[in-house]
């Protein structure tokens, strides 16, 4: 049997193949007949599209033609490239195809460590290979969901995608306008219970329209008013080549979680703002979250919530003191004093206050080596962080907390912090950190003693902040407008 890579065809290159190689048997022949476990691996291979994988990059194609003329000339070929194959695929269902630090460098979150050569002999001691292999995808329930929503929309690709809507000024209930027809058409792809039929020509912005555009805007992550604006139409105008393109990415960041995330944890969504507290792998609370702006982003990152704050002090950070504070005391020479900010010497042993009354602040430059002072913004109902802060050790200095801002919990898109987290529900977020019973009326009475006190978890409670532009919720797929611009590495790598 030829051992020589047959010219033109692609080399296999696993770094384990020769565990597989140096065996004289085959792996996956039989008197150069195909065994049942090859037939699984190539049926295996050809399922990596069920999960956003493209089975040309495991050679499907090759493998299948090769597979159907066995040569005694090509046997050993197949054989090491069906290994190949197998081997690369266990990684990238496992891991992820893609290394987070080079496709998102904003993720840091370890990844898990498999061996594939070791899950390839553990999945050929069983007859059915796929039972074994089917193992390592991520068994959060929310990945086998969202394969379930790839699959539908490579279905409406089949069908042509969609009619796109053109151009119209804003249109309202009610309103009568000539492409509205369009908007009908362009919705009925994914809700057929839109009668097309019958009203392919009405003008009108009819109720049952305007219901379907309603929960259309609640699954982009938009602003639920059942108004046509710019926002809405481009989202309805995103091709369903783009949306498949986007489910992808977000297998992807599946796979890049670690498999065993706790029993008890909190998974923070940066993509689409919401905080959900997981228990016993069931969603035992979910609020929504105002996260970094853009140019302050909150990266990816996991660690373990160790104690809560009650009536914190805030600790301005000193780049956003300079460059967010600084201005609007200069602004306003009664700033620090009406919104209850300590005021200290930056670098000097004694902490004693000083007076800004005392200080010429037209003269203070913002510059880092120039500003010389350190805030503290006291406890109390104006106090940045709120009435809670729950605090996890982490490189960022990245904590959740209470806000006073209440109204901006209202806003469609939140990425309004400097990279913190604030929580909708500190009170409820409270109680199932601390875990105990009454521990949400006791964290209000400690609250309003006005006093400053922290509160250690018996139990550290792992936290994630990840970043997802697709999640499904309730049976729906819910797509957030990627605020943090992470999808594109990712989907050209992919």
């Amino acid at each position: 049997m030829a051992k020589a890579q047959p010219q033109s065809l692609p080399a296999p290159d696993h770094p384990q193949l020769s565990i597989f190689t140096e065996q004289q048997q085959f792996v996956w022949l039989d008197d150069l007949s195909l065994t049942a476990q090859a037939k699984d691996a190539l049926s295996f291979i050809k399922a990596a599209a069920i999960h956003g994988l493209d089975p040309e990059d495991y050679h499907f194609s090759l493998l299948h033609k090769l597979s159907q003329q066995p040569t005694i000339e090509l046997a050993r070929y197949f054989d090491t490239l069906l290994t190949d194959a197998m081997l690369d695929l266990i990684h990238d269902l496992a891991i992820g195809r893609l290394d987070p630090a080079q496709a998102d460098p904003t993720w840091f979150i370890p990844r898990d460590k498999v061996n594939p050569a070791e899950e390839l002999q553990k999945a050929l001691l069983n007859p059915y290979i796929k039972n074994v292999l089917n193992k390592l995808l991520p068994p959060l329930p929310q990945y086998h969901q969202l394969t379930h929503f790839l699959s539908q929309y490579r279905g409406y690709q089949l069908r042509g995608g969609w009619q796109t809507v053109p151009t119209m000024p804003l249109l309202r209930p009610g309103d009568s306008h000539q492409h509205v027809p369009s908007l009908r058409a362009r919705l009925i792809t994914e809700n057929p219970s839109l009668n097309l039929i019958e009203v392919e020509q009405t003008t009108i912005y009819d109720r049952q329209l305007v219901e379907t555009v309603k929960q259309f805007q609640a699954r982009h992550g938009l602003k639920i008013d059942g108004i046509v604006g710019s926002e809405t139409r481009a989202a309805l105008n995103q091709s369903v080549d783009d949306l498949i393109t986007k489910i992808r990415v977000n297998l992807e960041r599946f796979r890049w979680l670690p498999d065993d995330l706790g029993k008890r944890y909190l998974l923070v969504n940066l993509g689409s703002h919401q905080l959900s507290a997981v228990e016993d792998g069931q969603i035992k609370l979910n609020m929504k979250v105002i996260v970094g702006k853009s140019q302050r982003a909150t990266p990816s990152f996991n660690s373990a919530m160790t104690h809560l704050v009650i009536n914190p002090y805030w600790n301005v950070p000193h780049k956003l003191a300079r460059r967010d504070l600084l201005p609007k005391q200069q602004a306003n020479p009664d700033y620090f004093f009406l919104n209850e900010f300590n005021l200290f010497l930056r670098n000097a042993e004694v902490h004693t206050p000083v007076d800004p009354y005392r200080i010429n602040w037209d003269e203070v430059s913002a510059l880092s080596s120039e500003f010389p002072y350190r805030l503290q913004q006291r406890p109390g109902e104006l106090n940045a962080l709120g009435r809670l802060k729950f605090m996890f050790p982490n490189p960022w200095n990245i904590y959740l907390h209470d806000t006073p801002d209440k109204a901006l919990f209202s806003e469609n898109q939140r990425n309004f912090s400097s990279g913190c987290i604030r929580v909708e529900d500190p009170l409820a977020l409270g109680q199932f950190s601390l875990n105990e019973n009454n521990a949400q009326s006791w964290l209000q009475s400690q609250i309003d003693s006005g006093q400053n006190r922290g509160r250690k978890l018996e139990t550290p409670l792992p936290v994630y902040a990840v970043y997802f532009t697709i999640w499904p919720d309730q049976g729906e797929v819910r797509f957030s407008p990627d605020p943090y611009g992470r999808d594109s590495t990712i989907a050209k790598r992919l």
